[in-house]
């Protein structure tokens, strides 16, 4: 990087253009932090000198005097070491790299409030990453892999963004569901308060949504349309909640709930459709068996492969 522009933008006297160069240059390493923090240095202690120099001395100066100069000099440079350290700390602070996970096995379910006070439930076999030392940029982001209810809190200067493998949500303040497994053609986002917008990263494509809206992947485009029932929520509290579901779409989340897979062989039931509450700590079985007295389906279990086979 070239060092007139880190001088430059050390004085506050950098285009936009030339503040994004440089801030993407700090990103690459921490040596490039480390450098500019030497400029710094450099650059403070310049300016402060120039400073006494334009200062001129008187040709006598007595004991008192050279003692409230000195007090003066050490009072500079304990201001300047605090204003560095501060910089420094929250320079690092904001472009930390190190997150928090939390994991959720399946068959199970949990909830944590992070430190902007929004707070997450995490459906089964979920995982969420959030900044280890808490929001300190600009936008408060987690990655989710899995299933999350978010009920985040209001801040309009910093918006709030769930990253996920597929497409991004960015709110400010509202509540939302969000179910984007891994190795999974589902993708979907409910909103239930407020506003938010679903995109995908360096693209155009993106679609925002009102109250009891909710966007889905169909043939890899997001497609959005109205719910009226909460029904599909009910996970937060250990009820998972099918109405007029086809039953394949069914033994898909059962899948990502359970981890488990579920070979369907009898391709006419596939799209029955499908209503009931289930219990999860019941386990999958349970489930199988009420899905196969309200069908009508056999079904093997393979524990050895970790599988359900319907026929």
């Amino acid at each position: 990087m070239d060092t007139k522009l880190l001088n430059k933008y050390i004085a506050g006297d950098v285009l936009p253009e030339e503040k994004k160069e440089v801030a993407r240059w700090l990103k690459e390493s921490e040596e490039h932090r480390e450098q500019l923090m030497q400029l710094r240095h450099i650059y403070d202690a310049t300016v402060w000198n120039a400073n006494l120099k334009e200062e001129k001395p008187e040709k006598k100066k007595t004991v008192t005097h050279y003692l409230r100069t000195s007090i003066k000099i050490a009072a500079v440079v304990a201001m300047l070491a605090f204003i560095l350290h501060k910089e420094y700390q929250e320079y690092r602070l904001e472009h930390s790299t190190e997150m928090q996970v939390m994991t959720v096995p399946a068959g199970q379910r949990a909830s944590l409030v992070l430190a902007d006070g929004t707070t997450v439930w995490l459906n089964s076999n979920s995982i969420l990453k959030y900044p280890a030392a808490g929001f300190h940029s600009k936008e408060r982001k987690v990655l989710l892999e899995g299933e999350g209810y978010f009920e985040v809190a209001h801040d309009e200067k910093h918006p709030f963004i769930v990253e996920t493998e597929k497409y991004n949500v960015r709110v400010l303040g509202t509540t939302f569901n969000v179910s984007a497994y891994p190795d999974s053609d589902l993708f979907e986002t409910s909103l239930i308060e407020g506003k938010v917008t679903v995109y995908q990263p360096d693209t155009q494509n993106e679609v925002t949504l009102q109250p009891n809206e909710k966007v889905e992947t169909r043939d890899g485009k997001l497609c959005k349309e109205t719910f009226t029932s909460d029904h599909a929520f009910l996970w937060r509290i250990g009820v998972y909640s099918f109405k007029n579901e086809p039953l394949e779409a069914v033994f898909k989340k059962l899948e990502q709930y359970y981890e488990v897979r579920i070979i369907n062989k009898n391709i006419e039931i596939a799209s029955r459709p499908c209503t009931g509450k289930f219990r999860q700590k019941e386990g999958i079985e349970h489930v199988v068996k009420v899905l196969q007295k309200y069908v009508g389906f056999d079904y093997t279990l393979d524990e050895e492969n970790n599988q359900i086979i319907i026929y």
